[in-house]
């Protein structure tokens, strides 16, 4: 059982990586949240641009990331007057930022697919131990990806800015993403505080998908345990 063990841990692991990149994809992709968060910063006041404008800019960036569209070119009202919204250099890091992520999701259908197959196989072929086996996945792989995200919290809480940076330093290979905020509206847009807001939102929405999963397990071995009565 030991093997097994071994096995369904590392597929645990495998599904709440692939979770915690859902939860990066749900809230980074939300309308919504983008225009809350917009309204708390006052954003398109402090660029001069109209709330709408502002919503169009951002549409034409997750569109973009998503690969619905071919560019980020966008025509807006600026302090009065029409200019591009997006200069080369933003561009350019977007061509960045759209290969991570649609490498990380690609990455993320592997790790789901492949954990959902293992988990499943495991379960059928040890029914007798179907509960121990998820229970199993669920707590050595929470277990880890617990702890490191633990750690990074506490990191982000104690130094946000070291620990974006160091984020772009570690999964970007050039400094496209230092953006002049005198010049950039893009970083106008999405300032440290927006960042910070993703970063704890995802935290967020990963804390409730494990606290479901755990209630779905709680519920199937109580639903074993009828079965034995």
């Amino acid at each position: 059982m030991k093997g097994y063990k071994v096995l369904s841990a590392l597929a645990g692991l495998a599904l709440f990586l692939s979770l915690l990149l859902t939860s990066i994809d749900l809230l980074c992709f939300n309308r919504s949240f983008f225009r809350w968060q917009y309204s708390l910063n006052h954003t398109a006041e402090s660029i001069g641009i109209s709330e709408d404008g502002l919503m169009n800019a951002t549409n034409a960036l997750l569109d973009y990331m998503q690969d619905k569209r071919d560019d980020i070119k966008v025509i807006e009202v600026v302090n009065g007057s029409k200019r591009e919204i997006f200069d080369e250099r933003e561009t350019l890091h977007m061509v960045d930022v759209k290969n991570l992520y649609l490498n990380a999701m690609n990455t993320r259908t592997v790790l789901l697919v492949g954990s959902i197959v293992i988990l499943t196989l495991l379960a059928f072929t040890h029914r007798n131990q179907s509960y121990t086996i998820l229970s199993n996945a669920y707590r050595n792989g929470l277990l880890f990806l617990g702890s490191l995200i633990f750690f990074i919290a506490i990191y982000a809480i104690v130094d946000f800015n070291g620990f974006w940076m160091n984020f772009h330093y570690v999964f970007f290979d050039n400094d496209l993403f230092l953006l002049d905020p005198n010049i950039s509206i893009m970083i106008n847009m999405f300032p440290s505080n927006f960042f910070f807001a993703v970063v704890f939102g995802i935290i967020l929405l990963f804390v409730s998908i494990v606290i479901l999963i755990k209630l779905l397990l709680v519920l199937f071995k109580h639903k074993i345990e009828r079965r034995l009565v």
